[in-house]
């Protein structure tokens, strides 16, 4: 099995950005990630574009927001609790060299007036283009653009330069490769054409049969939807030459050697596939993969024999060979050639609530870590 140890993607990478379905333990892991390099000594940001707030769960916080929440002081406390139980610890954490943690759950749409102040000419452009209603429907509905202010976000920070460590953890998607393709698609939206199209004159519409269209999503939508249409459409023509030039640099960033991709995925027989299709992406886009962080695995469990001669064990004894099987197999089709694994964590019992539960899983992200 081919492995690459999490630390030396921390040495490498700057900036690490975590990708993979909704519910496969991503936010757990990249926050996992920044409290192994804050105990590095580095300085450390973890961002989460996340509805369901799974970070500030995993933080043990009430509430996470756009101010970063130093939580560095929760780290000591949790290495030294760990340290006193007894709990097995890597050599090179012995003795941590702290650094700094920062957790940041970026606020959409103040991150939408933020971006859009530094874009539009005017103050006046950006208040038309907030308050307009398709405005609101594009925040909420448009597939891409959450992924994108993720990036924009991401680079914000990134040109501060107050961190070492950054570890981006995407927003959750029913599809690993959605966050990858946001900026593409939020590119077509600022296609010249389209805009130019929506705020042609009334008169050009009539003539090119849409009037008939768009006046019965008048009836639909309520009045005054064509003239929300292309004011948004004429305000979004305002700012477009900028945002295309902003989308270069994020680009740039994203392809530099400075950025890695990590995929988190759990043991099942789809992995391999959605991993191969992820990796020939991030391949087409430049992008750097560093490897796939494989969560809730049970191989750490071993079947007692004798349990199978039990009339009351042999069972639950044959369901856990079988399903152990069935991660051997899918995790030797992940890390087989040349994809590496860089992180095999177990099924945990609970859910992580704190930061002592995340002490534990950054322990874990060491391929020689035993329970």
């Amino acid at each position: 099995m081919n492995w690459r140890h999490i630390d030396e993607i921390l040495d490498e990478r700057r900036i690490i950005i975590t990708c993979g379905t909704g519910g496969v333990g991503k936010t757990t892991l990249s926050a996992a990630i920044g409290v192994r390099a804050a105990l590095q000594g580095r300085r450390t940001a973890v961002i989460t574009i996340d509805p369901a707030k799974r970070l500030a769960t995993s933080l043990g916080l009430e509430e996470l927001g756009d101010r970063p929440a130093n939580i560095t002081s929760e780290i000591i406390s949790a290495f030294r609790k760990a340290k006193a139980a007894g709990m097995t610890i890597p050599a090179q954490f012995k003795e941590p060299k702290i650094g700094r943690f920062d957790a940041i759950m970026p606020d959409a749409r103040s991150n939408f007036r933020d971006f859009l102040r530094d874009l539009a000419p005017s103050a006046e452009i950006v208040e038309r283009v907030m308050s307009n209603p398709i405005f609101q429907i594009f925040t909420k509905e448009f597939s891409g653009a959450n992924e994108y202010m993720a990036l924009e976000r991401l680079q914000a920070i990134d040109s501060m330069r107050e961190y070492d460590c950054i570890i981006l953890d995407t927003p959750p998607s029913r599809n690993a490769l959605a966050f990858l393709a946001a900026p593409k698609l939020l590119s077509q939206f600022f296609d010249e054409r389209l805009i130019r199209w929506l705020v042609l004159p009334a008169n050009s519409l009539v003539a090119s049969g849409m009037k008939k269209a768009l006046s019965i999503l008048e009836r639909l939508t309520g009045t005054g939807f064509m003239t929300n249409l292309f004011d948004f459409a004429s305000t979004v023509f305002a700012v477009r030459v900028r945002f295309l030039a902003n989308l270069e640099k994020t680009m740039d960033l994203l392809e530099s050697p400075d950025v890695g991709f990590i995929m988190v995925a759990t043991p099942t027989p789809e992995t391999a596939p959605e991993v191969r299709h992820f990796i020939d992406i991030l391949s087409k886009h430049r992008f750097n993969f560093d490897g796939v962080a494989v969560n809730r695995t049970l191989g750490y469990l071993e079947p007692v024999p004798s349990a199978a001669k039990s009339p009351k064990q042999q069972r639950p004894y044959e369901v856990l060979t079988a399903l152990i099987s069935r991660e051997e197999k899918a995790l030797s089709g992940v890390g087989s050639g040349a994809t590496p694994l860089c992180a095999k964590l177990p099924e945990l019992a609970r859910d992580v609530h704190s930061v002592e539960d995340l002490f534990y899983v950054a322990m874990a992200l060491d391929p020689d870590y035993r329970l």
